[in-house]
């Protein structure tokens, strides 16, 4: 397999391991009998767990590289998940999510550096399709929720599923992947602790309205729905897959678009059809216009990560791993409060002021749209989107 092929399964296999437990959130709620609140707090260490990783991530690749991260950490990925379908009380679900975040984050941050030394190494865009595929991954992971659910299969049951799939694609790295040389440009900055930069900060305002979204539609659509319209459970657990298919096709053509049109103009169209879909689900009087608001928010969120990213792995201040692990990681400082935030929103307000409050966001996103702009031929970061 190619080396493109090997990253886009590397994505694929992340997205199996690691993101099953979404449609059994509230299953894991009502089983807890957790206040929405303390639902957001304990979905708060998830994120903790990312941000003591990020910290350290582009280190910790100079050291090891990335191999080593993809090989052990896809595995370990799947396990902490099932141990969230397992866990006996809010404490425990906190300490299985914050082990989930840590694996995570460093997987992500390994696969993210790769695909962009794969991008300089065979001078062809991956980046969007990575994350498309990766997004198909969740769709995968979440339909088969979807069917876990309508058998009544117990979350821990169902998440060890995920198990030995991880665990085969990490064997088959370790047999298979051969990683990309580190760019030249790239070998003279060593990665340091990723504290952010001005640069950093800009992007994450670009950013961060989309990982909000992400957050909110993967914790709270399927409440959401069960919660306002009473939906069957097949339908109610439709939401998240209408998202996950949008944001896949939104992201599988981003390349050509961006390609063709700049990755300005496509940040600023998907962002217009997120901030329309947000207005959508908020105000939807029934399931199917709700769902449709989802697919929405999915579309015009799709190519956001996967641009912040090329743009952050592009510069010229700092090393690709340690300008990767510091967008992440201040996307992960923000997420400690997002999903408590969330939850205190729900309670105060409801369900759908949770997403209304997307659009001031988004609004933002589109304010500091030109900030992913590709760099002048010939600057100090030529080699740039």
């Amino acid at each position: 397999m190619s080396r493109p092929g090997i990253i886009i399964s590397v994505f694929l296999a992340h997205a199996i391991a690691g993101m099953g437990m979404l449609t059994r959130i509230p299953d894991i709620q009502f089983g807890l009998a957790l206040e929405e609140s303390v639902l957001g707090a304990a979905l708060t260490a998830f994120s903790v767990g990312g941000l003591l990783s990020n910290l350290f991530a582009g280190r910790v690749i100079g050291a090891v590289g990335t191999k080593p991260l993809l090989v052990v950490g896809l595995p370990l990925l799947a396990l902490f998940s099932a141990l969230v379908g397992v866990a006996p009380g809010a404490g425990w679900l906190m300490a299985a999510l914050l082990a989930m975040g840590v694996a995570f984050s460093l997987v992500n941050v390994a696969m993210n550096v790769e695909a962009d030394r794969v991008e300089a190494e065979t001078g062809r865009r991956v980046m969007n399709r990575c994350h498309g595929v990766w997004s198909g991954g969740v769709l995968i992971a979440a339909l088969l929720g979807v069917l876990a659910r309508a058998l009544d299969i117990a979350p821990g049951v169902h998440l060890l599923v995920f198990l030995p799939p991880a665990v085969a694609m990490g064997l088959y790295l370790a047999r298979r992947m051969e990683p990309c040389p580190v760019a030249p440009g790239d070998r003279t900055r060593r990665p340091g602790i990723a504290l952010p930069s001005r640069r950093t900060l800009l992007l994450v305002l670009f950013g961060l309205s989309g990982i909000v979204a992400q957050s909110a539609v993967q914790n709270w659509s399927v409440i959401f729905m069960r919660d306002l319209f009473r939906a069957p459970v097949w339908l109610e657990t439709m939401s998240l897959p209408a998202y996950l298919v949008a944001m896949t096709a939104g992201r599988i053509f981003a390349d050509g678009w961006t390609e063709r049109f700049g990755p300005v103009r496509v940040a600023v169209a998907q962002t217009c059809a997120a901030m329309l879909g947000a207005v959508v689900v908020a105000l939807a009087p029934s399931p199917i216009l709700a769902i449709a608001g989802f697919a929405l928010i999915g579309l015009g969120t799709a190519a956001m990560f996967p641009l912040l990213i090329t743009a952050a792995a592009r510069g010229a201040e700092r090393s690709a791993a340690e300008a990767v692990s510091a967008v992440i990681l201040c996307m992960g400082a923000a997420m400690l409060a997002i999903p408590a935030a969330q939850g205190l929103v729900a309670e105060a307000f409801g369900l759908r002021m949770v997403f209304l409050v997307l659009v001031p966001g988004l609004a933002v996103t589109l304010l500091m749209a030109r900030v992913i702009a590709p760099p002048p031929v010939g600057g100090a970061a030529a080699s740039g989107v």
